[in-house]
């Protein structure tokens, strides 16, 4: 706070300085607006003028042209002739409140000002006086007087007063500017290795002692969770190089033996039909191991979406014929309901099948003595689609449902990855997020789990 308030000090002067110039350019715009106001048509003075060329006397009669006729319907205003006696020999559009004759002294006194409050102009002809006269409180008519001399010498005054301010505020400008730039080039060099996570020092003296500190401390922060990031990158690392290498022997074994039974001749149809199932079952093994990737390729958006129309209806069908096919326990009841046939989303088809095969294999997964589950599409509102997976197991405890989204291994993870590898629900988050969308858990102890996939709904013609 000091250290604010010592620089409000110092730039107040500057401020004071910086509203006066201000103050004068607004005061000179003022008067060329005020100016160019004036004169953006004909003055009085040339109307006046130009009445007079236009009123001319025929056959006893004076008679005002075409041209003078639109000047006063233009400018709304009146005018009227006087002869020398004071009496009004012509008008047009002259007010009733307006006299028609007047002595010497009437003349003088609305010659140079006002007519019963009407701002007038006149133009002196041979045969008497035309007035011309305007709407009340359109024109004000002030005079002022100056010593001709001081008039002559003001242009110079002007000039010489804006050289003295200009030159005062340059040096003002650069007293201050140079003191500023002193205390900031650090910050600024600050700054500047802060965004290539260089460590920083800067020195804490000078009016910007605050800003210095909070600097130094930002850098000792970032570097601190920098070297936290690089040990969590290195152990996770270490965990994913870990299970690559454990699975890779037992499931290659897995596959070549799944796949030599296969071929062999002499087994009947059913071991035929059990070892297609081991090899596939250990192709989704193998898959396990990409799984580890993309999730820290959605973790950290790297991972590139290949974005088609994709009808949910049929997307539901394809996750349940393939659980169906591939030999699911009878103790599990896979259902599927479909509330609308014309559902589309826009998404990577290979990234939404996972992410649903991964919900219900979640419930396989967590619920060993059996359960039932429903796959469900429908609209969730307006702008969202729901891909709904649920079912009636054990559920999960309500207050450990926001900890299953995390990756195993975060700090915010509570709850203990009993079954499973712990990346299931993490990667259906994070796709979901990719796509735009978010995942939903509804559950407590014993009451089941309901996984809700919104997805923003296809426009028509994408």
């Amino acid at each position: 706070m000091d250290g604010v308030i010592r620089i409000l000090r110092r730039f107040v002067g500057s401020t004071i300085l910086v509203s006066f110039l201000l103050l004068l350019f607004n005061l000179v715009l003022l008067g060329s607006l005020i100016f160019q106001e004036n004169h953006k048509g004909p003055s009085p003075e040339a109307i006046v003028q130009k009445l007079a060329n236009e009123l001319v006397l025929q056959q006893g009669n004076y008679v005002l042209g075409h041209e003078g006729i639109q000047l006063l319907d233009t400018h709304q205003t009146w005018a009227m002739l006087m002869d020398r006696d004071g009496q009004v020999q012509w008008s047009e559009r002259l007010p009733e409140d307006i006299p028609r004759s007047y002595d010497v002294t009437d003349v003088a006194k609305f010659s140079r000002y006002y007519l019963m409050e009407y701002p007038v102009y006149v133009w002196e002809r041979e045969d008497g006086l035309l007035v011309l006269g305007y709407p009340k409180n359109t024109y004000g008519k002030y005079q002022i007087d100056f010593l001709v001399e001081w008039l002559r010498s003001l242009p110079v005054r002007i000039l010489l007063l804006l050289l003295c301010n200009v030159a005062l505020a340059l040096l003002v400008s650069v007293l201050i500017g140079t003191r500023v730039i002193r205390g900031i080039r650090p910050l600024i060099h600050g700054i500047h290795a802060l965004s290539k996570e260089e460590p920083v020092q800067v020195d804490t003296g000078g009016i910007f002692n605050d800003v210095s500190q909070s600097i130094n401390s930002t850098s000792q922060m970032l570097q601190e969770k920098n070297d936290a990031l690089k040990a969590r990158d290195v152990a996770r690392s270490n965990w994913i190089a870990g299970i690559s290498h454990d699975i890779r022997t037992p499931l290659s074994m897995i596959l070549g033996y799944a796949s030599e039974l296969e071929d062999q001749p002499e087994l009947s149809a059913e071991y035929k039909q059990q070892a297609a199932i081991i090899r596939r079952q250990g192709e989704r093994l193998r898959s396990l191991v990409s799984d580890l990737n993309l999730v820290s390729m959605l973790e950290y958006d790297m991972q590139p979406l290949q974005l088609k129309s994709i009808r949910l209806s049929a997307l539901a069908r394809q996750v349940v014929s393939d659980f169906l096919n591939n030999g699911l326990d009878e103790s599990y009841d896979i259902s599927l309901h479909v509330m609308d046939e014309s559902l589309i989303v826009s998404g990577d088809e290979r990234l939404l099948y996972r992410a649903i095969t991964n919900l219900v294999q979640n419930s396989i997964r967590h619920n060993p003595d059996g359960c039932k589950i429903e796959l469900k599409t429908g609209p969730a509102d307006g702008v969202f689609y729901s891909f709904v997976v649920s079912d009636n197991g054990k559920g999960i405890p309500k207050e450990e449902l926001k900890g299953v989204i995390l990756l195993p291994y975060t700090s915010g993870r509570t709850r203990p990855n009993r079954q499973g590898h712990g990346l299931g629900l993490p990667m259906v988050e994070r796709i979901a997020k990719a796509h735009q969308g978010e995942l939903i858990l509804e559950s407590d102890r014993g009451e089941g789990l309901t996984a809700v996939v919104k997805l923003p709904a296809s426009k028509v013609g994408e």
